[in-house]
């Protein structure tokens, strides 16, 4: 049974030691083969159209062992490394306490040839900003604990996975839940993951751009795989587009979408008011939008007469495809500013 795997390895905890001991070779099987099985035997139940890539890694050390050790549930695409993305985890503590079930982010960088735990104080503002936005999630689950104690004391890993973690469950080592209470705990934390990715990770606008890029310069695929079809592009732009339209409209103006023929979506007249607008539309949180040269030329030319219009966390039901719901943010006047735009590529005239 799972509550015993996860209580032999709380065991085991006191005994920690760097070193091969019998201790710490036991503790790995337990991880790596118990656990690790445990968890993989989930997986086809945990994966979703959203989420297709799901896989299990663990880790009790890479040459000596690790005081905190774990095991994660990830997106392969999104979280190929343990460094990268977000994902969920059971976390051991230190002196074998309590068992964490923890949605967190990558807590090191390499630098060097060598894994350093990111700035505390990055990691704690990163976590507090999903935390935010998934507050909905959690209302459902008062259990949750927003901090974790993990109690280290052999290296600074412990602190980074602490300032890391978003949210998790606790089970003390005397009162770990029956098996059905721990897969339901998991299911939840892998779908408020789920709504995590489509919050925080690159949107699939910027991969793409990101993407035709590279087949431009004659790169690789960067093998993302989190693009959006043709027409699914198509559904998320006109939900846009109608979402700015009655908005609009409710506000007065007279609203033509010229979207297919000029270098800006709709055209907003309200007397001898006329503006120029863009619209953006996104299943991400909307953080980062995809600006041509035109529009940014465009927007420099007709301001202060500009507006952009970001509907953001549009619900994609790619089945169809159709879109759906999405929170509107309008920003009037509009003047792009150059510090935040980030270039993606250049054409170069060769000598």
């Amino acid at each position: 049974m799972i509550q015993d795997v996860l209580h032999q390895i709380l065991a085991l905890q006191p005994d920690f030691n760097p070193a091969q001991t019998p201790e710490m070779l036991n503790r790995g099987r337990l991880i790596h083969d118990d656990l690790g099985a445990w968890l993989a035997s989930q997986l086809p139940d945990l994966t979703s159209p959203t989420l297709p890539d799901l896989a299990v890694n663990t880790s009790d050390g890479v040459g000596l062992r690790t005081e905190i050790p774990w095991a994660r549930v990830h997106s392969e695409a999104r979280s190929p490394r343990a460094t990268d993305g977000w994902y969920v985890v059971y976390l051991f503590d230190a002196p074998g306490t309590a068992v964490y079930l923890t949605l967190m982010q990558g807590t090191t960088e390499w630098s060097n040839n060598t894994a350093r735990t990111r700035p505390l104080t990055e990691l704690a503002a990163s976590s507090a900003r999903a935390r935010t936005a998934l507050a909905s999630s959690f209302e459902s689950r008062p259990d949750l604990l927003m901090t974790i104690d993990l109690r280290g004391k052999a290296s600074k890993r412990a602190k980074g996975y602490q300032a890391g973690t978003v949210a998790a469950f606790r089970y003390p080592r005397e009162a770990i839940p029956a098996e059905d209470v721990l897969v339901a705990d998991l299911r939840y934390l892998v779908r408020v993951l789920d709504r995590l990715h489509t919050l925080f990770d690159t949107p699939p606008e910027v991969v793409e751009a990101l993407e035709v890029a590279d087949r431009t310069a004659g790169r690789r695929a960067r093998g993302q795989g989190t693009g959006l079809t043709t027409a699914e592009k198509l559904a998320v732009e006109r939900r846009a587009v109608n979402e700015a339209t009655a908005y609009l409209e409710g506000e007065g103006y007279t609203v033509v979408d010229v979207g297919a023929t000029q270098s800006y979506d709709l055209d907003a007249r309200r007397g001898d008011e006329h503006l120029f607008v863009e619209v953006k539309g996104t299943t991400s949180a909307g953080e980062e939008v995809i600006l041509t040269r035109a529009e940014v030329e465009l927007n420099a030319r007709e301001h202060p007469n500009t507006m952009l219009v970001v509907v953001s966390e549009i619900a994609l039901d790619r089945s169809g495809p159709t879109a759906t719901g999405g929170h509107l943010r309008v920003h009037h006047p509009w003047l792009v500013d150059p510090s935040a735009l980030t270039p993606i590529s250049y054409r170069y005239r060769t000598p």
